[in-house]
């Protein structure tokens, strides 16, 4: 009986055409709700676009200078200070150069007297200098020699047990083991060169001194070597480094100071006495060379060598700049090419930092840059443009770079040597262009189109155009395709 009611129910026509309704509507509603996408959008507008690259760099002076005196000599004169600005040629240090200036001097005289004959009489002159020199040149051999043993033997020794035997002994404290060795090692090379000294002294007489006293500028180099190496142990002493006090120190400095005293006597004696006879024997050869066309060249060519000697015992400024280091003080030795003054360019500031390869093209001399110091943070800004990119790759963590430099354009007190610089370069600006996010823009093998929004608001359409400039802050220009007040889709869902 129930059968047959449902199968009556099913068959009846209005049945029949309810069901039909109810597929008719679930259709639709899956239909239409699978086509309404969500997604995100963007109108476009006008604006500006600009492309940068980020770079940090280090900040140093546009020019600067390590300054070193081409030979060794005797600190004579210092007129400036670290932190003084000086102008290019101004004087930064001299060394003592009395004998130089003399040397010239009678370089000069000799030349002036090239165009008359000497009598026998004057040559009897020349002769009786040139012997005399080699007197003074015999008995400053043996002053210097007695001088650096005093000041090894009556200063120096009093830092070590058996100081002249092969095995001597620093007993002051050092830094370390290898410097212990180091100091102990020298000893004995000074040892050597006194001894190697005294034995060749012995058999130079008045007529080879000359070719002798060359010889001891090598034997006083390697003794100064080792005192100044000691010099700078006794410097570092202090009572709670060393276990020793104070007064002890203060005689070990005084001790120290004297043998650097004696030892700087010793050679201001001999390269004196060798500059001498140098002069002597020069004007002595000149005179019997006689008035020649050839001794006149010969003797032109010496007073420029003198003229050079003496020009090279000044450091001039080579640029306008302020003093960054003073190292030798005045009456201290100092060797040649070694480096103890420093000038830097006080007139402006460069920055050096590296480009990656992908960016490097975009990048030109003349670009501006806003820069940013670490010491200042990110709301100083320090204008700032291209002068120099490198032709030349730098490899950097395994990355091909090339080196840009930048000048600030506008000194600055607060700018230093050494800083942090964040830079932005702004490689390429379009100003009143049509403008939309960059996500916005789809690129299908170079073809690029963008999504927009029909005016139902729930579809869109896809359109190519034509694309300008990225910028470096998500938005990108867009040259043809899109109209102000098109929305446009930038992120479908």
């Amino acid at each position: 009986m129930k059968k047959r009611s449902f199968f009556r129910f099913i068959k009846n026509k209005y049945t029949i055409i309810g069901l039909i309704i109810i597929v008719i509507l679930v259709v639709y509603y899956v239909t239409h709700r699978s086509s309404a996408i969500s997604f995100e959008s963007a109108v476009v507008t006008t604006g500006n676009v600009i492309e940068k690259v980020s770079i940090t760099g280090t900040i140093s002076p546009l020019k600067k200078a390590d300054l070193a005196f081409k030979k060794g000599g005797v600190i004579y004169r210092i007129p400036v200070a670290v932190g003084d600005h000086v102008k290019k040629g101004d004087l930064i240090v001299s060394l003592d150069d009395a004998s130089d200036i003399a040397v010239l001097a009678s370089a000069q005289a000799m030349l002036d007297d090239l165009s008359r004959s000497l009598s026998p009489e004057e040559f009897s002159v020349q002769k009786t200098a040139l012997d005399n020199a080699k007197e003074n040149a015999l008995n400053a051999v043996s002053d210097g020699y007695t001088k650096a043993q005093s000041a090894l033997v009556n200063y120096v020794d009093n830092f070590f047990s058996n100081p002249q035997s092969v095995n001597p002994n620093i007993t002051i404290r050092t830094d370390s083991e290898s410097m212990r060795n180091k100091i102990n090692y020298e000893r004995v090379t000074a040892t050597d060169a006194l001894n190697t000294w005294s034995s060749k002294m012995a058999s130079v007489k008045v007529d080879t001194v000359g070719s002798f006293i060359g010889s001891t500028d090598t034997y006083l180099r390697t003794i100064k070597l080792f005192m100044d190496d000691l010099s700078q142990i006794v410097g570092r002493l202090n009572p709670s480094n060393s276990g020793t006090s104070q007064s002890v120190i203060d005689l070990y400095t005084t001790a120290m100071n004297g043998g650097l005293s004696t030892l700087n006597s010793a050679i201001s004696v001999v390269t004196t006495a060798e500059a001498s006879l140098s002069l002597a024997q020069s004007n002595y050869d000149l005179k019997l060379a006689g008035n020649s066309s050839q001794s006149v060249a010969a003797q032109k060519a010496k007073v420029a060598q003198a003229q050079a000697n003496v020009n090279d015992d000044r450091l001039l400024a080579p640029i306008d700049g302020i003093i960054t280091r003073i190292d030798p003080n005045v009456g201290e030795f100092v060797g040649a090419g070694q480096t103890g003054f420093a000038i830097q360019d006080d007139g402006g500031y460069k920055i050096e930092a590296h480009v990656p390869e992908a960016d490097v093209a975009k990048v030109a001399i003349g670009n501006k840059a806003n820069v940013t110091l670490d010491a200042y943070g990110q709301y100083v800004i320090f204008p700032a443009s291209v002068i120099s990119i490198d032709p030349a790759e730098t490899v950097l963590e395994g990355v091909p770079t090339y080196k840009v430099t930048l000048r600030f354009d506008t000194p600055d007190i607060r700018i230093r040597s050494g800083m942090t610089a964040n830079t932005d370069i702004l490689t390429h600006e379009v100003n009143s262009v049509l403008i939309v996010p960059t996500r916005a823009i789809l690129d299908d093998n170079g073809n690029k189109s963008i999504r927009i929004i029909n005016s139902n608001g729930l579809t869109f359409v896809t359109v190519p155009i034509v694309a300008g400039l990225k910028g470096s802050d998500g938005t990108s220009q867009i040259i043809s395709g899109v109209n102000v007040g098109d929305k446009v889709v930038t992120y479908v869902k």
